[in-house]
């Protein structure tokens, strides 16, 4: 059986730290303005501060006479008094420890080393100086959050912004687009539709001669709004947002973002979901319903056909529609079943699941797969986790080998070799070959033409916005 008088050792250490008996260490804190030496143990240091661990093993610890003596400078002699208690006591007092002074604290804390402090004090921060954190957070916050540590009170920020930022930005000195910029930049804002909705509707705010009827804008409104709006917008955030999220807020505000930036970010997206596994809701993407592709595959393939690379379409306007020809675990992976139905066909994607992993190697022939073809239309591709790459082929496109299915290049991708339910890809090595689950081919059809109407404002006959319940989101119908 064991007791545990942690009380009364406490009190026992506190009888040492006060009469300061044969203290063998000298620690002078302060700046120029004020300093103050204190005397402790270096026993007692090196077992309770990690900080003072290394210093004391190091050469920076100066001998004076029969004392080792140490310096800090950037801790003030009030903060470090409060410190040199809770090394020997295992208490943290916060008396008269308020606003700046108990945010110095926490500092402190974190350059020593001590870990179990940090905990309460950034409890206290939250809970007992709530007010002053509030008001304050907006001046601090990149020197918190550049603190690996100081997760509790990251996170606190981080879900108070997300679901109101009005209790954060109170006042409009508090909220200004270089701050806004700054918090996204040390990752503290997490984008969803109360922060959104607070961006945009800060930004019409603060144009005066906006009519809160979106549909009465005429140009030179929208160009003011999107030009205010700008220099708010939390790109960082959006690119961490998931496909879903990023749909619902951002798709429908395209026309009144910066264009260069929304397609970087569009793009980024569409590659970071063709990379992943998860499901993706879209009024658009029943057609890949329990098919190796989604929209967003589509989406990117339908782009590098039309060479948009840089620029690629928004998954309602892709201009192609994708129909099912051949799919593997329902017609079988033949390489004659695939030359038959498949031969004439021009405009063609091809696509196939690894067996191993999650990854999916594809690649498209705008000409049939009777003959040999050199095109500089058709491109490979490859799927899987962070990994989306694109290839176009010139030389050697299109390749017709026997016992193959269809083959993109001499080494780029090659179906079937020699009858086997794999794939060769960047390898001319059958001992190379990928093994597959399933592949389908799609042939490529261009949806009728819309009516090209000219468009003069985002209020006119081929673009309509209508303001959500939550006025920052509209919907956009074509781009």
């Amino acid at each position: 059986m064991s007791y545990h008088l942690l009380q009364k050792l406490s009190r026992d250490l506190n009888k040492i730290f006060e009469t300061k008996a044969y203290y063998d260490v000298i620690i002078r804190v302060g700046d120029n303005t004020e300093t103050k030496e204190f005397q402790a143990h270096s026993l007692i240091l090196r077992a309770r501060v990690p900080y003072f661990h290394q210093y004391l093993q190091s050469d920076q610890a100066k001998q004076e006479y029969d004392k080792i003596v140490i310096t800090n400078h950037t801790i003030s002699p009030a903060i470090f008094e409060i410190i040199l208690k809770y090394i020997y006591t295992g208490r943290l007092e916060f008396f008269n420890c308020v606003g700046k002074q108990a945010l110095e604290l926490l500092f402190a804390a974190d350059d020593l080393g001590l870990e179990e402090a940090l905990g309460q004090i950034q409890e206290y921060l939250i809970y007992q100086q709530k007010d002053w954190m509030d008001k304050n957070f907006y001046i601090y916050h990149r020197s918190i959050y550049s603190r690996k540590s100081f997760s509790s009170l990251q996170n606190h920020f981080t879900t108070r912004i997300s679901s109101n930022p009005l209790e954060v930005f109170e006042s409009p000195e508090s909220f200004n687009p270089m701050i806004l910029s700054s918090l996204d930049e040390v990752g503290c804002l997490k984008l969803n539709e109360n922060t959104w909705g607070f961006i945009v509707n800060w930004a019409k705010l603060q144009i005066p001669t906006l009519t809160t009827q979106v549909t009465k804008w005429n140009k030179s409104d929208w160009e003011e709004f999107k030009q205010t709006l700008s220099p708010c917008i939390p790109w960082k955030s959006i690119m961490n947002l998931n496909w879903n999220e990023f749909y619902d807020l951002l798709i429908s505000c395209e026309p009144f973002l910066p264009t260069e930036k929304f397609n970087e970010v569009l793009l980024h997206q569409l590659k970071k979901e063709c990379s992943s596994n998860s499901i993706i809701r879209s009024p658009i993407s029943f057609q890949f319903n329990e098919t190796i592709l989604n929209i967003c595959h589509a989406t990117l393939i339908s782009s590098w056909i039309d060479k948009r690379d840089t620029r690629p379409y928004l998954p309602a306007d892709i201009p192609y529609e994708f129909r099912l020809v051949i799919r593997g675990r329902r017609d079988g992976f033949s390489p004659d079943l695939f030359n038959l139905k498949c031969g004439n066909l021009q405009k063609t994607v091809v696509v196939f699941k690894s067996n191993k992993s999650t990854a999916i190697y594809g690649g498209y022939n705008p000409l049939d797969w009777k003959f040999d073809h050199a095109t500089s239309d058709s491109f490979i591709f490859h799927f899987d986790s962070n990994v989306s790459d694109l290839t176009r082929l010139d030389r050697f496109a299109i390749q017709r080998r026997t016992g193959y299915g269809p083959c993109f290049g001499a080494e780029g991708l090659l179906a079937f070799p020699n009858s086997k339910r794999s794939i060769l890809w960047m390898s001319n090595d059958n001992s190379d070959s990928i093994p597959i689950s399933d592949y389908e081919v799609y042939q490529i059809f261009e949806k009728p033409k819309r009516s090209n109407i000219s468009v003069s404002t985002p209020s006119s006959s081929s673009s309509t916005y209508n303001k959500s319940n939550n006025n920052n989101c509209y919907t956009h119908k074509k781009r």
